[in-house]
C-alpha cells in the first residue's frame, strides 16, 4: 500500500522552503522593475527543474526532487490547488454588475477580439509544418483549438499595466477592463466547451448540445441566484467575525469547490467553476477592497507561485524550445489580439483611443499558460508548442507595460484647467454622496439645470474612484463648460471610499470635464493617480493650510 511517511514530509518541506525563498527573492526584484511575478515563478521552476539543475547538477536535482510517485503527487496536488485559487482570484477582479451596465461598447470590442484572433491565428497556424501536429489526428481541429487559446487576454497583466501608467480609474481604463473581462468570460466558456468536446473519444452532437446548454444555464444561475446566496453567506460570516476576512475566505473557497464540482459534473473543466465563483463573490458589496487584497496576496504569494514553479519542474525547456515556433506564436498571438481590439474599437466608435485599447489586449500572461497546460495534459498540444505558448505569454506580458506607457504619453500634457479649493479646505461629511454634493455646491446656480451630482454618482457606482494613500478622484461631465475643473477638499473625518489599499480617504479631487474635452479626464486621472503613489508629495499637500498654497500646489502637479 502506497502512503505518505515522514520522509515524504521532509522532502516536501525542503522543496517548499527552497521554492518560496527563491521566488520571493526573484519576484521582489521583478516588482522593482515593474515586471509580472509570473516571470519569476517560471524562472525559478526552470532553474530548479530539469532545464538547469537537472541538466548540470543531476544528483542535487534528484535529491531535492525525487521522482517517486508519492513525492511528485504531493507537489502536483498543491500546484493544482494553487491553480484553482488563481482562477478564483482572477474572477474576483471581475466587477460583472458594473461591466454589464456599460456592456454596449465593451461587448463589441471583446467579441471582435475573439473572432478576429481566431481567424487570424488559424490562417497562420494551420500551415505550420506537419511535424508540429504529430500528436493530433486532425490538423484543422488542433489549429482551431490553439487559435482559441490565442484569444484569451491577460486581465491581471492589463490591470497592472493600466495602474502603472495611471489611467486605470478613467472612463477609458474602465472600458478596457470591461472589454477584457467579457473577453475572459466568453473565451473561457469557448475553451472549456471545446476541451470537453475534443476530449470525447467519439464526437456526439447530442452530448455536445447538452454540455453547451448546461454551461449556459449554470453560468446564468451562478451570476444571478448564486450571487445572492454568496452575498447572504458573506453577511452571516462578517457578523460573526470581527474582521470578516477568515469567514469570507472560507465562503470564497467553499463556493469555488461547489462550483468546480458542478462544472465537473456538467462535463466542462473544474477551473471554469472556480473562475465563475470568483466573479460571483467579487460582485458582493460586502467583499471589501481590503478583503480582496488579503485574498489576492494569500493566493499569489503562496499558491500561484507553486503552480507556475511546478511547470518548470516538469519540462526541460531547452530540449523543447524551438526559436522559430516561439517567435511565430508570439507574432500570431500579439498581432491577432491587437487587430481584434483595433477593429472592435473602430466599430464601437472609440477610434480616438483604439491604439491604447488594442495594446491593452495583447498580453497573454498567466491565462495562456494555464489553458495551454490543460491542453497539454489532455494531449492536445506537444511540448514544443506548449513551450512556445509559454514564451509568447511571458514576452507579451513583459512588453505590455512599456508599450502602454509609450502610447499613453499623449496624456502627459494638460491645458485649460481650473483648480478650486473648498472654502476653509476641510469638509465635514459622512458619506460619498455628501462629499460630492458639497463640492458641487461651489459651482453655484449656473449648474443647477444639469444634474451633475447624478452623473458623478452614476460613474462612482460603476467604478469606484478610490486610489491609494487616502485619495479619491470622483468624476463627472459638464454640458456647457469647456475648461476642466478640479475641486479639492480635505475631509475633516476620513471615510471609507473602498480605496485600492483599504485605507480611509481624506483627500478628494472632484474632476469635471466637458464632453467635448473628454480626453482631459484621462490626463487629470493619470496625473493624480501617479501623484497618489508619492508619499512625500502627499505629505507635502497635507501640510499646506491655505487655499492659495493648495491651489498652487495642485496646479503644479497637473502642469508637470
Amino acid at each position: 500500500m502506497i502512503g505518505i511517511d515522514e520522509t515524504n514530509i521532509f522532502y516536501l518541506l525542503l522543496q517548499l522552503s527552497i521554492i518560496f525563498i527563491l521566488t520571493n527573492f526573484v519576484n521582489s526584484f521583478l516588482k522593482k522593475i515593474n515586471q509580472p511575478t509570473i516571470t519569476g515563478d517560471l524562472l525559478v521552476g526552470i532553474i530548479l527543474g530539469p532545464t538547469i539543475l537537472g541538466s548540470f547538477f543531476p544528483k542535487i536535482y534528484n535529491f531535492i526532487f525525487p521522482q517517486n510517485l508519492v513525492q511528485v503527487a504531493m507537489l502536483d496536488t498543491l500546484g493544482w490547488f494553487g491553480l484553482f485559487l488563481v482562477l478564483l482570484s482572477t474572477g474576483i477582479e471581475v466587477d460583472f454588475s458594473s461591466i454589464w451596465k456599460q456592456r454596449k461598447n465593451a461587448l463589441v470590442i471583446s467579441t471582435l477580439d475573439i473572432i478576429v484572433p481566431i481567424i487570424f491565428s488559424m490562417a497562420f497556424i494551420y500551415f505550420l509544418p506537419s511535424r508540429y501536429f504529430e500528436f493530433s489526428d486532425n490538423k484543422f481541429i488542433t489549429s482551431f483549438f490553439i487559435s482559441v487559446i490565442m484569444t484569451i487576454s491577460a486581465l491581471p497583466i492589463a490591470i497592472r499595466a493600466l495602474r502603472e501608467v495611471g489611467i486605470m480609474k478613467s472612463d477609458l481604463g474602465f472600458l478596457i477592463i470591461s472589454a477584457l473581462t467579457i473577453n475572459d468570460i466568453i473565451g473561457w466558456i469557448i475553451f472549456t466547451l471545446l476541451l470537453s468536446l475534443f476530449s470525447m473519444k467519439f464526437f456526439d452532437w447530442e452530448i455536445a448540445i447538452k454540455i453547451t446548454l448546461y454551461t449556459g444555464v449554470f453560468t446564468f444561475l451562478a451570476l444571478n441566484v448564486g450571487k445572492k446566496v454568496v452575498n447572504w453567506l458573506f453577511s452571516k460570516v462578517v457578523n460573526q467575525d470581527s474582521d470578516g476576512v477568515q469567514g469570507i475566505l472560507a465562503v470564497l473557497i467553499s463556493t469555488g469547490v461547489v462550483f468546480g464540482l458542478i462544472t465537473l459534473e456538467i462535463g466542462i473543466h473544474t477551473l471554469f467553476g472556480f473562475f465563475i465563483a470568483g466573479i460571483v463573490a467579487g460582485d458582493s458589496p460586502i467583499f471589501t477592497k481590503s478583503a480582496r487584497n488579503t485574498v489576492h496576496n494569500f493566493v499569489y504569494s503562496i499558491f500561484a507561485s507553486l503552480f507556475f514553479v511546478n511547470i518548470g519542474l516538469k519540462i526541460n525547456f531547452f530540449e523543447s524550445f524551438n526559436l522559430f515556433l516561439a517567435l511565430f506564436i508570439t507574432f500570431v498571438g500579439i498581432t491577432g489580439r491587437y487587430l481584434g481590439a483595433w477593429i472592435g474599437s473602430t466599430l464601437s466608435k472609440n477610434i480616438k483611443y483604439r491604439n491604447i485599447i488594442s495594446i491593452a489586449h495583447t498580453p497573454g500572461g498567466e491565462m495562456h499558460i494555464v489553458v495551454s497546460l490543460i491542453a497539454l495534459s489532455f494531449g492536445l498540444l506537444n511540448k514544443e508548442l506548449f513551450v512556445a505558448i509559454v514564451f509568447a505569454a511571458i514576452l507579451s506580458s513583459i512588453i505590455n507595460g512599456p508599450w502602454l506607457a509609450v502610447a499613453s504619453k499623449r496624456f502627459n500634457y494638460l491645458e485649460s484647467f481650473e483648480v478650486l479649493v473648498y472654502p476653509g479646505i476641510k469638509l465635514e461629511a459622512q458619506c460619498k454622496e455628501q462629499v460630492i454634493s458639497k463640492l458641487l455646491d461651489l459651482l453655484k446656480l449656473e449648474y443647477r439645470e444639469v444634474n451633475i451630482l447624478e452623473n458623478v454618482l452614476d460613474r462612482e457606482d460603476i467604478v469606484c474612484s478610490g486610489l491609494q494613500n487616502s485619495i479619491a478622484i470622483p468624476k463627472g461631465n459638464m454640458e456647457d463648460e469647456t475648461k476642466t475643473k478640479i475641486i479639492y477638499a480635505r475631509l475633516e473625518n476620513p471615510i471609507n471610499w473602498n480605496s485600492l489599499d483599504g485605507k480611509l480617504t481624506k483627500n478628494i479631487f472632484l474632476i469635471l470635464t466637458s464632453r467635448e474635452e473628454e480626453e482631459n479626464q484621462i490626463k487629470v486621472v493619470k496625473k493624480i493617480t501617479n501623484f497618489s503613489k508619492k508619499c512625500d508629495e502627499i505629505k507635502g499637500l497635507d501640510e499646506l493650510s491655505t487655499e492659495k498654497n493648495i491651489e498652487d500646489y495642485i496646479t503644479k502637479i497637473l502642469s508637470d
